[in-house]
């Protein structure tokens, strides 16, 4: 699977497992919503700075982030 669509899928993930709009995430996360909804459709290539910040705004790691990947 590409690696976008890894990151996508592992957003989704958190986001429902955490009860979060993609709304409360973006704000959580100081980001914009339509940034929040392309990395979540994978619609764009996602920069670390804005995984760091979804990161931020999940309450977690980026360690922890990526604990789920092979």
């Amino acid at each position: 699977m590409d690696i976008n669509k890894q990151i996508a899928q592992r957003i989704k993930e958190l986001r429902k497992e955490k009860n979060l709009t993609a709304e409360k995430l973006a704000w959580q996360s100081e980001l914009s919503k339509s940034c929040v909804t392309y990395a979540e459709k994978a619609q764009r290539d996602i920069k670390l700075t804005t995984i760091q910040a979804l990161c931020n705004g999940f309450n977690i790691s980026v360690a922890e982030f990526f604990s789920t990947f092979k």
